[in-house]
């Protein structure tokens, strides 16, 4: 059978990539220090010698569009870009066997999933942590599974669906007749209100709470809340980290860094399973 060996959670803001603007030199500390935790998944990615990296990411109206805007999709292509802001900087091949597996499995579950087999790019949700985690990894083998998750347009999938999609992803990759060594990630947050006035709002409360529920492995806790709280702390991205978590099913969560600078609140999760 295939096997979740581990999980994962962390930002995928632009400025993790590069910072457009001028940051004290304590920033820019602290930001190579977040950088240095994304790595390190990497390498302990490379340590248990994965196969796949299953990205749960939400897009920003970036890679799809109003003419087609998915809840939940799935790319079965060989191969993709990803890009930051638009400005591809990477190539990654995929595992499409594994994700047409997962595709035909998760509808058999009544999931109602999308595919792709061809897209223009990937953006910064999916190649943000990715860029990072694979410097950690230093290896080109790996190959990168990507499953857009809509937390940002409405309609969105609730926090409760993401819990149940990462639980289903589990149960199917258990009955594979695959031998792949998977880890998966949820990319996003902490607390940030991008696109909106209350920018360089950080909610360090809500996100210390979230934190907690993650330490004492209360992923069912999550899964109730709703987008009237994640939207006012600026949680709104939660639900890939949700549906990362329930794949794994950790029985411990380490975390790596919580830093709270002016804009975001970055914090970089390990599942242990």
């Amino acid at each position: 059978m295939a096997k979740v060996v581990g999980g994962a959670a962390g930002p995928h803001s632009p400025v993790v990539y590069k910072l457009p603007w001028e940051e004290s030199e304590e920033y820019t500390s602290s930001m190579d220090k977040l950088r240095n935790a994304l790595m390190d998944i990497g390498r302990e990615l490379r340590r248990l010698e994965v196969d796949t990296l299953l990205v749960f990411a939400a897009d920003h109206v970036q890679t799809f569009w109003f003419g087609c805007f998915p809840q939940m999709m799935i790319f079965t292509g060989d191969e993709a870009d990803y890009s930051v802001n638009g400005h591809k900087i990477m190539r990654i091949r995929s595992d499409h066997e594994m994700a047409e597996e997962l595709l035909f499995k998760l509808v058999e579950e009544e999931f109602d999933v999308g595919f792709m087999q061809e897209v223009e790019f990937f953006d910064h949700p999916f190649t943000v942590p990715v860029y990072w985690i694979l410097k950690g990894f230093g290896e080109n083998n790996l190959k990168v599974l990507p499953f857009q998750l809509n937390t940002n347009v409405h309609p969105r999938v609730s926090p409760k669906r993401c819990y149940k999609l990462g639980q289903a992803v589990r149960k199917i990759l258990e009955k594979s007749s695959k031998k792949n060594r998977i880890f998966v990630i949820g990319t996003g947050g902490l607390s940030h209100y991008p696109g909106t006035p209350y920018y360089g709002n950080v909610d360090e409360e809500a996100d210390r709470w979230i934190i907690n529920k993650l330490e004492k492995c209360e992923i069912s806790r999550l899964a109730e809340l709703d987008y009237e709280w994640l939207d006012a702390t600026g949680n709104h991205e939660l639900g890939t980290w949700i549906a990362a978590a329930a794949a794994v099913n950790p029985s411990s969560t380490e975390i790596l860094m919580y830093w709270r600078p002016w804009n975001n609140g970055y914090c970089v999760a390990r599942f242990n399973p």
